[in-house]
This record gives structure tokens, sequence and C-alpha cells, in this order.
């Protein structure tokens, strides 16, 4: 295990800053998970981490010792790409012990491992088959056996059930949880699913355009976003988000002609224009703070999103109980509750209410 340090670390390729300045600790045991859309660096971030890239700034360290000039080999990692990379002609066992052998461990020590690799995996029963006779939960297992074997010091994921369909997503979603409780080793985990993010992570590290926008634990940054980036990146469905007017009061005006009282809009000054940012289980219909008409109901069983366009143009959704009677083309009120509301200043900052 380790605590992995970054200071200042930057990656640049030709003209273009991948990577900025990033400074950054995963604690000793901590899962955390790099999250954020497609080229937001945070693949190239985990392969600076693992050797496979050469930083262009600043320092790597784990427990403190710098390991940014060592080779992948030597830094003990470990790591699970989003392809499986099995060697097609070897059995689960030998694609497991096949890099155990290089390292000159002996045959008592190489079986000693993969077997308690694979009971922890549940493979055992798939020792002897080759990748062609395995699905793809399988193979995915048996990849991340073989980087149980080695016993690193940081597990890095990159993407690792990007090709699994949805039912075996969530299946290895919580099998990897479980392994992480199961070895107290430090994870580091990319992926673009914020859902996936959000059920693994101890920490999740939000990053846009090659920096980070934010960090902190999942619920943290689900309640409490810095910056609007960071408001409609978590959360499925996204945030909704409004345009409206400081009124120096602590309230907002609203697009409709209405007023509304929010605790964060104290700290904006009268005429400053806003965004109000509410998540969509918080809209309220049948309220009358706003005036809309549905336009699309999506009914998922145990829920029902309503999709509304406001007398203005704007459109708002709605996550509401899954017996809703509502029906598209329905005019319908909208209220919004102050408490759930959030205000992010013309560059994207959230306001904070007062204490």
């Amino acid at each position: 295990m380790a605590e992995v340090t970054l200071k200042g670390v930057g990656k640049r390729f030709g003209a273009t800053d991948a990577v900025k300045d990033v400074n950054l600790t995963v604690a000793d045991r901590e899962f955390a998970v790099f999250v954020g859309p497609s080229g937001c660096g945070k693949s190239t971030l985990l392969r600076l981490i693992a050797g496979l890239e050469e930083a262009s700034t600043g320092e790597l360290l784990f427990d403190g010792q710098r390991v940014d000039h060592l080779a992948p080999a030597r830094r003990g990692i470990a790591m699970v790409f989003q392809s499986y990379a099995l060697y097609p002609h070897m059995t689960v066992y030998d694609n497991m012990a096949f890099g155990l052998r290089r390292t000159g461990l002996d045959r008592q020590g190489v079986e000693k491992r993969v077997k308690a690799a694979a009971d922890t995996l549940q493979i055992a029963h798939l020792l002897d088959r080759k990748p062609k006779a395995l699905s793809g939960g399988q193979r995915q297992r048996v990849a991340i056996g073989r980087a149980i074997v080695r016993e690193p010091r940081v597990f890095l994921f990159d993407e690792p059930l990007s090709n699994l369909d949805a039912a075996l997503r969530v299946q290895m979603r919580v099998e990897i949880k479980r392994l992480h409780a199961a070895l107290g080793t430090t994870m580091v985990y990319v992926t673009h699913d914020q859902v996936e993010a959000m059920t693994l992570a101890d920490r999740m590290v939000v990053l846009n355009d090659g920096a980070v926008e934010q960090v902190g634990a999942p619920l943290d940054l689900y309640h409490r976003p810095r910056n609007r980036f960071v408001a409609g990146f978590i959360g499925s469905p996204r945030m909704n988000f409004l345009d409206v007017t400081a009124g120096g009061d602590g309230t907002v005006a609203l697009a409709g002609g209405g007023w509304l009282p929010v605790p964060a809009a104290e700290r904006a000054a009268g005429g400053q224009p806003l965004a109000l940012g509410i998540r969509p289980e918080h809209v309220v219909l049948g309220g009358s703070d706003l005036e809309g008409r549905a336009v699309l109901v999506e009914r998922l069983g145990g829920g029902t999103l309503v999709h509304l366009e406001l007398a203005d143009g704007a459109t708002l959704t709605a996550a509401t109980d899954g017996a809703s009677p509502v029906r598209g083309g329905e005019p319908l009120g909208v209220g919004l509750p102050p408490p759930s509301c959030h205000l992010f200043d013309g560059a994207g900052l959230a306001l904070e209410a007062p204490p």
C-alpha cells in the first residue's frame, strides 16, 4: 500500500497541455476516482502515475519518495486496462501466472498467489479454461486477478468496465468495491461515468480540460459543487440551470416575472446576472414559481422524468414518483424550493449562503 502524491504535475503534447499543474494526494488505502468528460486528461494522469508517460513538469511520490524517475515495473503498481489484453493461447492460470514467473518467483509461490487471487474473484473453477471460453465479465476478472497476484502498492484502473453491458457493469462495480475492502490497497480508478464514480469512490477528482475542478467525497460534490461545471457533471439526470437576476435583497428575479428568496443571493449585487441550479429531484410539480408544459414524460418504473418547456423557452427536468399521472402536453406549475437552489456567477463559480 502507498500514499500517492502529485506536486505540480503537468503533461504537454506539443502545444497542447493535456494535464495542467495537478496537486493531489491519494491517501494510503483510499479508493480515488478520476472522473470527467472525454479528453479531460484523466487517463493521461493515470498513465503518468503508472510511468507509461513522462511528466513534463512536477513530481510524483509514493510514501514521500520520488518515483517519477523509475520504470513502471519498479514503481510497485499494477494496471487494469479497458482492453482485457489476455493471451488467447494460454489458460486463465497461465495468464495470471505469466508475470510472476518472469520475476523469478518459485512454482509454489506462483501457485499460492494465483489460487488466492482466483478464490477472491470467484474464478477458481475457470483456471483451466482459455479466454475464448469466458464471458466478458469473467475475462475482466482474470485481468484484475493478473494485477492482484503482483501484490502491488497501488492498483490503477483505466475504464475497466467500458466493454461490459449495463447489467455486468453494475455487478462488476460491486465486486471491485468488495475487492478494495478485502485487499485494503490504494486504488486509483478512471471513468467518464459519474454514476460509476459516485458508487465506487471514497473521494472523487473531477477533471476538465486537464485541470482539477474539485476533489471531495461523492456526496460533498453532489450537494456542494464548487462551480457550474461540477454541478452539471455530477448527477444523473443533470442539474437544471435557469438564467436569473439578483435582486440585491436576498432574492432573484425569475424569467416568469416572480421573485424567489435564495440564501446565496445575499452574496450578489442587485442586477447581477446569475444562473440558478436545481436538481431534478428537488423540482416540485404543481408549484407556483414558474409555468411550463410537459413536452416529454419518461416512465422508468420506480420513477418518472418529466421534461418541461417553460414560458420563456427554457427547459427543465423534474424527477417524480413512478406512478405520476402527468401526461405529455399538460400545462404544469413548477415550484423551486429555495434551500435546494444553487447560484452561480458569470464565471461559473458557486455563491455560498451566509453562515
